[in-house]
């Protein structure tokens, strides 16, 4: 065996030139044989280099396991042990990113250390020896010294604060040891504690009031030394300027310059020593340079350079270098840009992650990432579903900065969401996390409490607006009275811009005047980007003041100078978000403007779209989607005014809207992230407050001014389709011949497969696990989309609505299997507040008739007879009995005009498509007579969608359910029983006793399975829900509750609320509701139905009959009969055909259904029989095994 000192040496020299598993060989092979205190010193190299390579897990549990085997062979104050244990101090953090009892134990060892005698004095330099024995003591003594300062430095950056005094003192040592080891001639020893210096440069804690003395200009004059110096190797010279490179953050430092010099002797100086990576790093650091200074940058070259040196990394086994590498190369991505490339980043680094063990790295990393990325991109829903994962990675008590940082984070996303509550909650949390131990972070939290309340008081009502100003009174003066005038400031920037300002309050001016105040004391106590974002936000605000003032030429130009100053600022302060957000309020301001001038100017009006273009612009390039969604609203109203005027056509003005729309629809589809309910209902809060349905407007207005009827059809089913068909992203199938020809593709069915895998992984993966796979969906959809037919998927996927030649198709295909029956496509539209009829048939152009009659009569209609009545009475509709429909005075006729239209419009006998709007949802239309005493039931089919987008979804799922294997046939379950708050009277016990008689009775009749009253509990009537071809449910539906997600239907042991139908995984089948409103569709911004039949639509139901007002169940009885009898009737008919394959016309099976009902007494009035309708598709191909072979004769 070789000596300790020569293993050593020879392993320290293979770990300098990168060769890390010769110099791990090495080291472990003297370790087989290895006593005393040469194996002590050999484990602890072993670390070094295992660390050095950046197997850091392996390195822990390397000293751990040393510590814990031979712990009884040493004293507890063993200076090897100890160097051992303070090794294991500072990896486990990182290791297992928590610091719980950390720092105790290593002030513990450092004690210990300082205590022994004879270690030199390595504070003062004045006891440096030569021998053998005191040199090892010393480097043990220093290395012991590295690690607890690093490990100080960490846990000021990551946990909690250490005081300045202990700080200073951790690093006073450094520069006096580094010169006195020089003068020594020992350079290796120099170089280890320059390396430490740089690397402790780097840190947070650096940039910290009290540690001014920790120069960058001492790093340089450390690096030089040791490069002039004559006993230094190359490549010791080579590995300091390596180090000193590191820097990434003192580019503007005095003195870089010098560094670009010493760049270039780096490379020099390693070529010849066949350094395995070091060259490297230097190319891919001038590579991430160039990055940095563009993403234009970024070209193929450039990618192949850095995926080289990747390879290199990988070739070499080096982890912790490769680790470096990509880190390095991620803040080197200019903010917000380069979003693919990130995902890419971190997921190399995750996977680098498992090798090295570096949890602690890996959980910061993402966190900073997150911060950057919603700063810049505003992804609120993803970067919360981040947030929440890696929240869940660190113990509640630890890691409290990283703690905090996620909670700020996520109370940001939800602010950006307009959920007050949700950010109010996480901001708490953050201030709490925080703490006084990170005082500055902690304001920064308390800005986000600010934020919250606001959100939630809806900015400017009292008294949440009071109490919020009172907040941010008392914090501010806190602030002040700390010296922490940048947090001071960004409460007052808020005062003044979301309260007085807006709200035109006097105080305004004077929280300006305190602004101006508070930013003379910021240089020197913020950065300079932050300093020139203050300037920025002052003077954007000092323009926004005058906004509210009487115009004239020297208000409009003072105005006009701020914004362009706030604009110069922000750019100096590298923030393109809040510099594309100053255009776009100079744009609003020059609006202003215009509005005064008689005649109108062009100019003007010009200028304000050449602004909102450009902050346009920037949001895209930075992929901001809630920034993007506004400024191409706003640049959608400029043109669309300027087309009012006639400065510009209507495809200039119809082609920016339709920008508006797309952009809107991203911001839509971002939100879908979140639980399903939880998206559906944000999506909702985004219409209102987005102005798309202004959007909506101004294009159906230029179409119908020039008469495009073909581009007025498209608006107003793209319309529909952004507002609901989005609803059905996660199982959107792909149409039956795109399908086909994806298929054919081996490359393309590939990409399709692993889509398919990762989506349902993501099913069932806890959080941590679905924010991998989510990346890696992210990265697949974008290889989908260079394929122009998984393209076209992903665009169905996204809501984009059919075009009007895929529904001539649809029309075409329908026909063909309704033995010839035409279809028409009907819908509504409020053009200038008046309704309009919208029919499209066969190969014509959609005809558009006005109905004559205003959204405002029809709501006023809905008001008086179908809302409830004061003290909860009844609406008068249900209590009308006197006059019958056919006379003159009954309700229904006086808004027969809806559909008078479709006299002229369809044909007898034809399928009617209806897609009604807003209001509309809640009116039976196909109740109203289309001529003399016929309503539109009896002339045509008709069936209901709340878009054709939806419809073209439910229609396909129709054709797939021939195909589905089952033997469970037509399922039944009902609930008709009393509850608390509902007593039976001796009548309702016998409607109980013939609810569950009937259905098993058609349960029997058709080979069916039936399950009422206390059988039918959740899980039974999920799993038979799941697994049926058709479904009937007979009971009550509870809608009385404030939040539509609560609303929910009556089983036996519980309350099925909405939300949880929203993640059933239906396989397409028909189902019948006869329940209480169970068909009401509650309609909110965006003209978007919620209610239980679009909550089964969006869980995979083909098509859903329901009652759209309360029915007596006796009704409910008599119908469900007539329209199973119909059902089967139409499917015996087909099989004794020979019809393949078996289709059922479900439309045709209500209307009789429905008409049967009308020529009874007890149910002739419409709101009995008219209470029926069916949603989504018109027909349902059967199984020939649907109704067992005994039973299809009887």
């Amino acid at each position: 065996m070789s000596s300790w000192i020569e293993a050593k040496s020879t392993a320290q020299h293979m770990n300098d030139v990168g060769k890390y598993d010769d110099a791990i060989k090495i080291l472990q092979d003297f370790l087989l044989a290895a006593r005393g205190d040469d194996q002590l010193c050999a484990t602890a190299e072993l670390g070094t280099v295992l660390t050095d390579q950046g197997c850091l897990k392996a390195a822990l549990n390397t000293l751990e396991h040393t510590l814990e085997s031979d712990a009884t062979l040493y004293p507890s104050d063993h200076p090897f042990c100890l160097q051992l244990r303070m090794q294991a101090c500072r990896l486990r953090p990182i290791v297992k990113a928590s610091f719980n009892g950390i720092l105790q134990e290593a002030s513990g060892i450092y004690q210990t250390f300082s205590a022994l005698d004879g270690i030199g004095d390595l504070d003062t330099c004045r006891t440096l020896t030569r021998s053998i024995a005191q040199i090892s003591i010393n480097i043990t003594y220093t290395a012991l010294l590295f690690m607890y300062t690093a490990l100080l430095f960490m846990i000021n950056d990551l946990h909690d604060r250490i005081s300045i005094h202990q700080l200073k003192a951790s690093i006073a040592w450094q520069i006096p040891a580094f010169w006195g080891l020089m003068q020594e001639g020992r350079v290796r020893e120099a170089l280890a504690v320059a390396q430490n210096y740089v690397r402790l440069l780097n840190t947070s804690t650096a940039q910290q009031n009290g540690l001014e003395d920790m120069r960058f200009s001492s790093a340089i004059e450390m690096v030089e030394s040791i490069i002039e110096s004559p006993n230094a190797v190359p490549v010791w010279k080579a590995t300091a300027v390596g180090e000193l490179l590191h820097l990434r953050n003192k580019v503007n430092e005095p003195g870089w310059e010098r560094v670009n010099f010493l760049e270039a002797e780096a490379i020099r100086l390693f070529q010849p020593e066949g350094h395995t990576h070091a060259v490297v790093d230097i190319r891919l650091r001038q590579a991430c340079n160039r990055v940095g200074q563009s993403i234009l940058n970024l070209t193929t070259e450039v990618l192949q350079e850095i995926q080289d040196c990747f390879q290199v990394y990988e070739k070499n086994n080096a982890p912790g270098p490769y680790s470096r590498a990509v880190t390095l190369m991620l803040s080197s991505i200019p903010p917000g840009q380069g979003f693919d490339l990130r995902v890419s980043l971190l997921d190399i680094y995750s996977q680098l992650s498992d090798i090295t063990g570096a949890e602690l790295e890996h959980v910061v990393l993402k966190v900073r990432h997150l911060s950057n990325w919603l700063s810049h991109s505003t992804r609120s829903s993803q970067v919360i579903e981040s947030a929440r994962s890696i929240d869940e990675l660190i113990d509640v008590r630890d890691c409290r900065w990283v703690k905090g940082m996620i909670a700020n984070i996520t109370s940001n996303a939800y602010n950006l969401l307009g959920d007050g509550d949700n950010a109010l909650e996480w901001a708490k949390s953050a201030v709490d996390r925080w703490g006084e131990v990170f005082r500055l972070e902690r304001a920064g939290a308390t800005l986000m409490v600010l934020l919250a309340m606001l959100n939630k008081c809806g900015g400017l009502r009292p008294p949440g607006v009071r109490e919020a100003i009172d907040f941010a009174e008392r914090e501010i003066s806190h602030h002040l009275g700390e010296g922490l005038f940048l947090a001071a400031f960004e409460k007052m920037a808020v005062l003044a811009g979301s309260i007085f300002l807006p709200k035109g309050d006097e105080r305004g001016g004077t929280c300006l005047d305190s602004m101006e105040e508070c930013l003379k004391n910021l240089p020197g106590k913020a950065t300079p980007d932050e300093v020139n974002y203050c300037r920025a936000q002052l003077h954007q605000l000092r323009g926004q003041i005058l906004m509210g003032t009487e115009l004239d030429h020297e208000v409009t130009d003072s105005r006009n100078e701020h914004f362009e100053q706030a604009v110069a600022f922000y750019m100096k302060a590298r923030n393109p978000v809040s510099d594309a957000c100053a255009r776009q309020i100079q744009a609003n301001a020059l609006y202003t403007t215009f509005q005064t001038r008689v005649p109108p100017s062009w100019s003007v009006l010009r200028r304000c779209i050449e602004l909102s273009d450009i902050a346009k612009d920037v949001f895209e390039a930075l992929d901001n989607t809630l920034m993007l969604a506004e400024s191409a609203r706003l640049c959608g109203f400029f043109q669309f005014k300027a087309w009012s005027h006639g400065f510009v056509s209507g495809d200039t003005a119809l082609a920016s809207l339709r920008k508006a729309d797309q952009a809107s629809a991203e911001r839509r589809a971002e939100v879908s992230i979140l639980a399903s309910f939880e998206a559906v209902s944000r999506k909702q809060k985004f219409v209102m407050t987005s102005g798309i349905e202004d959007t909506h407007a101004r294009a159906l207005a230029v179409c119908q001014l020039e008469g495009r009827m073909a581009d007025l059809w498209d608006w107003i089913q793209c319309a529909k389709a952004r507002s609901v068909g989005d609803q059905l992203t996660n199982q959107f199938p792909i149409q039956a011949t795109l399908n086909d020809d994806i298929m054919r593709d081996p490359e393309m069915k590939a990409l399709c497969e692993e889509e398919e895998a990762v989506t349902q992984q993501m099913t069932a993966a806890d959080p941590v696990v679905r924010l991998k796979l989510r990346s890696d969906l992210h990265l697949i959809h974008v290889k989908m989309a260079g394929y122009p037919l998984l393209r076209q998927a992903l665009d169905l996927r996204k809501s984009t609505p059919v075009s009007i030649s895929e529904i001539r198709d649809l029309g075409q295909k329908m026909k063909c299997n309704a033995g010839g029956m035409e279809v028409v496509f009907v819908d509504w539209v409020d053009l200038g507040g008046t309704i309009w009829t919208v029919a499209l048939k066969s190969d014509t152009p959609p005809q558009v008739v006005s109905c004559g009659i205003t959204v405002s009569e029809v709501k006023a209609w809905k008001q008086q007879w179908l809302d409830v009545q004061d003290g909860g009475r009844l609406a008068a509709f249900f209590v009308d009995d006197e006059y019958d429909e056919d006379e003159p005075d009954y309700c229904l006729r006086s808004i027969d005009k809806l559909v008078a239209s479709l006299h002229d419009l369809t044909s007898k006998g034809e399928l009617l498509v209806f897609c009604p709007t807003n209001v509309l949802h809640s009116i039976p239309l196909h109740a109203l007579w289309v001529e003399d005493s016929t309503p539109v039931i009896q002339r045509n089919p008709v069936i209901y969608s709340a878009s054709l987008t939806t419809f073209w979804q439910c229609y396909r799922r129709s054709e797939l359910t021939g195909s589905i294997s089952t033997n469970l046939g037509l399922n039944m379950a009902g609930v008709y029983e009393p509850r608390g708050d509902r007593k039976f009277s001796s009548e309702q016990h016998a409607e109980q006793s013939n609810v569950y008689t009937t259905l098993d009775q058609l349960a029997e009749r058709y080979g069916g399975k039936s399950i009422s009253g206390q059988a039918v509990t959740a899980e039974c009537f999920k799993q038979m829900m799941e697994t049926s071809i058709m479904f009937h449910f007979h009971g009550h539906c509870r809608l009385d509750q404030p939040t539509l997600g609560d609303q929910s239907l009556e089983l036996a042991d519980e309350l099925l609320p909405i939300r949880r139908v929203f993640e059933m995984k239906l396989q397409s089948p028909h189902i019948t509701l006869v329940a209480c409103d169970s068909a009401l569709q509650v309609i909110s911004a965006g003209d978007e139905p919620l209610g239980v039949v679009t909550a089964l639509l969006c869980a995979g139901a083909s098509s859903v009959l329901g009652t759209i007002w309360p029915t007596l169940s006796s009704t409910g009885r008599d119908f469900s009969g007539e329209f199973y009898s119909d059902v089967v009737d139409q499917y015996r008919q087909s099989l004794k055909r020979g019809s393949s394959p078996t289709i059922v016309n479900l439309a045709e099976a209500l209307r009789r259904a429905v008409l049967a009902l009308r020529t009874r007494r007890k149910t002739r009035q419409p709101y009995h029989w008219a209470a029926f309708v069916l949603h989504g598709s018109s027909s349902i191909t059967l199984p020939h095994a649907f109704i067992p072979e005994r039973r299809v004769n009887t």
